[in-house]
């Protein structure tokens, strides 16, 4: 039998641990998100890309993303949200990964300005700009991790390029298969994680809770 200590302990460190999927775990999600990227290229890189399949190119981040809210709010997080509360080095690491994108977003934005003039207001490039200008602030809102980072800015790459009817090459795939391999294990783990946590707090029949920090 656990004394008191060693019950708060585990205690703390379960409540740590279910905490991550409100951020930085994302389990199905990004199971999800490694599929959607790999099959994104390969469709972008080897199918006659109609509007249809532009569109649905377009809306794979969408996708993604919902998949991300809907499976934090009614299935990880289920017994009530507790938010992760990240560390030092977490928040550092995040900051300069934003950052990085929302410099690049700028050089973009700056460079088809430039170069396209008045075209650059017209659609579809207002629609490629728009996509691209929002690529940081989607990041600052909902990539937590590195696995989010690959697979969240490859598909939203992809949807800027697309609606301006453009794709990218053959050999693109080889790099969202990479990520695809980072992101697919990853989240598998991470669910597999949740699976036990969830049986050693009994959670099988949790319905949703009060809100709680950790």
């Amino acid at each position: 039998m656990q004394n008191e200590p060693e019950r708060l302990a585990r205690l703390t460190e379960n409540t740590g641990r279910y905490a991550r999927y409100s951020r930085s775990a994302g389990g199905l999600s990004l199971v999800i998100g490694g599929v959607l990227c790999l099959a994104a290229f390969v469709v972008g890189a080897t199918v006659e890309l109609t509007p249809a399949w532009r569109y649905a190119l377009v809306a794979a981040p969408l996708l993604w993303l919902g998949s991300k809210e809907l499976l934090r709010a009614c299935y990880y997080q289920r017994a009530g949200a507790v938010r992760e509360r990240l560390s030092t080095r977490q928040r550092r690491g995040r900051f300069w990964m934003v950052a990085y994108l929302a410099a690049m977003s700028l050089f973009i934005i700056g460079s088809v300005a430039w170069t396209a003039g008045a075209r650059a207001w017209q659609w579809p490039a207002i629609a490629y700009i728009a996509i691209v200008a929002a690529m940081p602030l989607v990041a600052a809102r909902w990539f937590w991790s590195i696995g989010d980072f690959l697979v969240g800015v490859l598909l939203v790459c992809q949807a800027a390029v697309v609606i301006v009817g453009l794709n990218y090459p053959w050999y693109w795939i080889l790099i969202a298969a990479l990520f695809a391999a980072i992101a697919i294990p990853t989240g598998w783990r991470e669910h597999r994680d949740y699976l036990r946590l969830r049986d050693e707090l009994g959670l099988r029949d949790a319905t949703h809770g009060e809100a709680a920090d950790a």
